[in-house]
């Protein structure tokens, strides 16, 4: 952790998300007004003291909306990469380690979903489903998954064929305790890396799928429905549009740039632990 915390490109990811899931935790504490509040009176009202990022159509405060949206965001971000990791490593370890036809059937099954563009094919998922938090989750879970597989099959593939793998099975270790001693932990690397830098893609595409109209209820307070909202007044009221996607930039960013000093880090462990066993 000292050695992570050393690199000032992770440090300041860290600082950024931590401000970002504090305001997301306690928003209810933390937004000055009650984001279902809808006063007509003052909608559209530029930023001021009072309402610090203005108001929207529908006199609702921006900056509540932004600090309950961060919520939403982050969940679907976590949720939906955990579960696609968890399916994912899964499917690519039971065919890496397993081989034969099993890698044959589960690989080409991956292959099917990669051969479509991500955004089309959770767009076309989402429209079959409906409109929802629940089916966009959905949706961008059936599309990342395929990441997770490719990244620990690979993995696997190269592990299995070392010499202590084998030792383990002339020894008559089940398939059970290799894949839990030895697979997973030799794999946490490479999958890590990629769930870091997938909770800022899936942010960003369920933002683009809520800008279309396909995400959360026009009512939620989500970053993309926000953007939505705001793009029939982007002429008279930038505010709207600007708050929002700003918020989107700097939480994708810091996910890819800590998911970027993870890699370098994590990296040069490994590498520098490979070394030393091989001159051991």
């Amino acid at each position: 952790m000292r050695e992570l915390l050393k690199n000032r490109q992770i440090a300041i990811s860290v600082a950024i998300l931590a401000f970002l899931v504090f305001i997301a935790v306690f928003a209810d504490v933390l937004a000055p007004y009650d984001y279902t509040e809808k006063n007509l009176q003052d909608r559209l009202q530029p930023p001021s003291f009072e309402h610090l990022f203005g108001t929207d159509q529908l006199g609702r405060d921006i900056l509540t909306m932004v600090m309950y949206g961060a919520r939403a965001s982050l969940f679907v971000g976590f949720t939906v990469t955990f579960v696609s990791m968890m399916i994912g490593v899964s499917i690519g370890i039971f065919a890496g380690y397993y081989g034969g036809w099993a890698d044959e059937v589960l690989m080409r099954l991956t292959d099917s979903f990669l051969a479509f563009p991500s955004m089309f094919l959770a767009l076309g998922i989402t429209a079959f489903l409906g409109q929802g938090l629940e089916n966009m989750m959905i949706a961008l879970i059936i599309v990342e998954w395929t990441v997770f597989a490719r990244v620990a099959r690979g993995s696997t593939l190269d592990i299995r064929t070392k010499g202590y793998i084998r030792a383990s099975q002339w020894v008559g270790a089940s398939d059970g305790y290799i894949i839990a001693r030895h697979i997973l932990p030799n794999i946490v690397t490479p999958v890590l890396i990629m769930a870091t830098l997938g909770i800022g893609n899936v942010i960003l595409a369920a933002a683009g799928l809520s800008f279309l109209g396909l995400g959360v209820q026009p009512s939620t307070p989500e970053w993309g429905a926000m953007l939505n909202a705001g793009r029939s007044y982007f002429s008279s009221a930038p505010y709207m549009m600007f708050f929002p996607g700003f918020m989107i930039m700097i939480t994708v960013l810091a996910f890819n740039y800590f998911g970027d000093g993870l890699r370098d880090v994590l990296d040069r462990h490994m590498t520098a632990t490979e070394l030393e066993g091989r001159i051991s």
